[in-house]
């Protein structure tokens, strides 16, 4: 029987064709939509959980307030970890990540120079805690050594060959010689940091700083089985009061609880390693994280498009339903019942749901290159790599089709055979009302979406003008400047080329601050110390980059006791609350003697917008000094030429040493590529959701036209032009988008302004948005429309009179 269910099934989905083409076509696109979203979900939220003990692995994070001014940072004390392990039975073992030092190297081997962009220290304990599959050497002793490293097998392939490497002299920065212990297996992308280098943390010596003061570097703890987070934490911050008290009172003169009297706050919390990459988005965070508000996104946007195709089956299932109500009607005649009536019509819909699923696999496996491309995902889709994938599909299909089948099913199959036969069902308007209600909710859908993509290209182009408090464009950035041996003489010699406007040498550039320290206003209590950001500069670094200042001046040559001053941005200022500069020194935990306080820069964004701009405080250069950044900034034009002339001029100080070089505004776009990658695929998506409801608009406006067929007619015969059957035609459809509008506008809202929270520095959602957000799912319903309209207005009425 059920052999016979399916033929007449595939028999009837043969009979009506547009219809059924419609049906599948949109189901396979939605479908195929869904499975990519779906992978991609996946992959984020997959995430660091290769690791074996990955439930078991925590990051202790900083949350505090320093004068008023709330501060959170993923870095930590350099003594936690160790601390923890002694003092705590919970804490089974921890291994660091340090954060000072730049991850971005030159490395010699054999005669050959390789800038790496990968190179982390760590604790000899890394790989108790973190997941590594070793080729060659000892996990627990690779690393103990002070000037070891660890290679990942493609970064060893790459030196060495086919050679083993083990015993193997790397050199870094030309300044230490590291030896080859340990060979592991490449780690994996899905992981909230990455490396090709792994070298001893025991090589340098600040990663041996007792003061709990200086948060620098990465501190992960493993915990053991059953432990209570929320009991560590209070022993954790029972720990920082123990060692930070002591140090607090020798180092200023005042308790803790003095301090926190004052309204500071210093305060660890523990994070969840697997929580990392889509919940944490603290003040210097390894690498850019992902966001979870994506994952939301595209999981809506993922539903919204197999809603839309199911509403797509139900409208044209329902509104074929005359053409199949004499079928009804006449089986009920000959002894069919109601549920075999409705399984053969549930059968028909699971029928088309597996035929769009099938086509659906095809789709996303052509797809999947260019989606991994757009996405920067290295995603596969292979139904043979694990036994419930097929089961899985299949079973979505079944559900898809029963989702989108059983209301047709049981409303065709609930038609009286008297009523049918007398041709009466026509005149029923409870489908009709249906109908309204699911296309007004397909718009409702497509009018959010269009918002969104509105809000997301606007704040993706406000974040590309902004004004970040300098001028990014024509700078281009040397990076490793101390592979020169005589910086100054390389200045000289770049100066000299008339292209070449700004020379400045500084350990940061916007977009790469790593360094921080701990100030305080001299003259006041040791109480009132603030971590701030701190960067090196020489005199040339405002001009250069085109600043502003506030009050006073940067530095110059002309002032020879600039060599003890500082420059303070006005997030610095504001917190310290200078007014005046006059006798104002800043003096540094780690320097003496105190800096006097000569300028106030205006605020530039030297992170991400997604970050408010963070006090910093500005030192110049001692003498001979010099940092690991250069920036050129160039007259506009005649690029190839200056360039030349800096590779040039590079090899002629630096031999062979290879110029590691960038352009400042996509070195700052880079900060947004996640946003930007995430944004096109929303974009894609939100276009296929909008176009599969036109697909679903197109059969239903064609049988809503055939519909009316005579009623056209007999108005052409009355003197009816095409623009009246025109707008006769679009009435409904307009009253059905203005209802979607008032309905999809405050949602909208709703959604995006929370996305928006994601960046410090955002756009507003202005009226603009929304009106022509509506008049665009209008125009294209408009658009839809015609193609059958004008086709019907304009069609012979003595055809039409004829029709039935």
């Amino acid at each position: 029987m059920l052999k016979n269910y399916f033929k007449i099934a595939f028999r009837n989905i043969l009979k009506f064709k547009i219809y059924s083409l419609i049906n599948i076509i949109g189901l396979a696109v939605s479908i195929s939509a869904c499975i990519l979203i779906s992978l991609w979900v996946m992959d984020e939220l997959s995430y660091d959980r290769f690791n074996k003990n990955a439930d078991r692995i925590y990051r202790p994070c900083i949350s505090g307030r320093m004068s008023n001014r709330e501060i959170s940072s993923a870095t930590g004390p350099a003594p936690l970890g160790e601390t923890l392990r002694r003092d705590l039975p919970e804490v089974e073992s921890y291994t660091r990540i340090w954060a000072s030092n730049s991850s971005e190297v030159v490395i010699r081997s054999a005669g050959k120079v390789f800038n790496e962009k990968h190179f982390l220290s760590v604790d000899s304990s890394f790989f108790e805690v973190f997941t590594g599959e070793f080729i060659k050497g000892n996990p627990k002793t690779a690393l103990i050594s002070p000037k070891t490293v660890v290679l990942t097998e493609s970064t060893a392939r790459k030196y060495f060959g086919s050679e083993n490497p083990i015993g193997k002299i790397l050199n870094v920065n030309k300044n230490c010689d590291y030896m080859v212990t340990g060979i592991i297996k490449d780690f994996p992308t899905e992981s909230h940091f990455h490396f090709d280098i792994l070298g001893s943390l025991s090589s340098l010596g600040g990663s041996r700083n007792p003061y709990w003061g200086n948060i620098n570097c990465y501190t992960y703890i493993l915990l053991k089985n059953g432990t209570n987070k929320i009991e560590l934490q209070k022993k954790i911050n029972n720990e920082l009061r123990k060692y930070f008290g002591p140090q607090l009172k020798a180092a200023s003169g005042f308790s803790l609880e003095q301090f926190e009297a004052e309204g500071n706050r210093y305060r660890f919390f523990l994070e969840s390693l697997t929580s990392i990459h889509l919940h944490s988005h603290l003040d210097y965070e390894i690498e850019a994280n992902g966001n979870i508000s994506y994952v939301y996104i595209f999981s809506c946007i993922a539903l919204a498009i197999l809603l839309i195709a199911c509403i797509n089956f139900i409208n044209l299932s329902t509104a074929r339903s005359e053409r199949r109500a004499t079928e009804v009607g006449i089986r009920k005649t000959l002894g069919s019942h109601k549920p075999q009536i409705a399984g053969q019509f549930i059968i028909e819909s699971i029928l088309t749901s597996l035929i769009s699923v099938i086509i659906s696999i095809g789709i996303v496996e052509f797809l999947i290159p260019l989606f991994n491309n757009i996405a920067d995902k290295h995603i596969t889709f292979n139904l043979l790599n694990n036994i419930y994938t097929l089961p899985l599909i299949i079973s979505f299909a079944v559900v898809i089709g029963l989702a989108a089948g059983s209301y047709p099913a049981f409303y065709l199959s609930s038609f009286q055979p008297v009523q049918v036969l007398k041709s009466s069902i026509r005149k029923t308007g409870r489908k009709s009302a249906l109908r309204s209600s699911l296309v007004i909710f397909q718009f409702t859908i497509s009018i959010i979406l269009i918002v969104g993509t509105f809000v997301i290209y606007n704040q993706l182009k406000y974040i590309r003008e902004k004004d970040l408090g300098f001028n990014k464009e024509q700078v281009l950035v040397i990076d490793k400047t101390y592979d020169v041996g005589d910086i100054e003489s390389f200045r000289n010699a770049l100066s000299k080329n008339p292209n070449i406007i700004g020379i400045s040498n500084s350990t940061a550039i916007p977009g790469k601050l790593e360094n921080k320290g701990n100030f305080n206003l001299k003259g006041t209590p040791n109480l009132s110390v603030e971590s701030m950001d701190e960067m090196n500069c020489d005199y040339e670094f405002q001009k250069t980059y085109r600043m502003n200042m506030v009050k006073g001046r940067f530095f110059s040559k002309e002032h020879s006791s600039d060599t003890i001053s500082v420059v303070l941005n006005e997030s610095a200022a504001k917190v310290f609350n200078i007014t005046k500069l006059d006798g104002a020194y800043l003096v540094d935990s780690g320097r003496q003697p105190a800096y006097q306080i000569i300028g106030i820069i205006k605020d530039f964004n030297f992170s991400s917008l997604h970050e408010a701009i963070r006090p910093l405080v500005i030192f110049p250069y001692r003498s001979k000094s010099f940092g690991e950044f250069l920036s050129v900034r160039t007259k506009p034009g005649n690029y190839a030429n200056t360039l030349s002339f800096l590779q040039n001029t590079w090899k002629k100080y630096a031999g062979d040493e290879a110029m590691d070089y960038s352009f400042l505004d996509q070195k700052l776009q880079h900060l947004y590529l996640t946003d930007q990658r995430t944004s096109k695929i929303a974009l894609i998506f939100s276009a296929l959701a909008i176009l599969i409801a036109c697909l679903g608009l197109l059969g239903l406006v064609a049988f809503i036209t055939e519909q009316r067929t005579k009623e056209i007619g007999i108005r052409k015969v009355l003197g009816a032009s095409v623009p009246e059957i025109m707008v006769l035609l679009s009435k409904e459809l307009t009253k059905w988008v203005l209802v979607a509008n008032i309905i999809a506008w405050p949602l909208a809202y709703y959604l995006m302004s929370n996305w928006l929270k994601n960046f410090a520095y955002r756009i507003n959602i202005t009226l603009w948005v929304f009106f022509l957000s509506g008049l665009l799912a209008l125009l294209i319903a408009l658009l839809t429309m015609s193609v059958h309209a004008i086709k019907a207005a304009t069609a012979n009425p003595v055809k039409s009179l004829k029709y039935e």
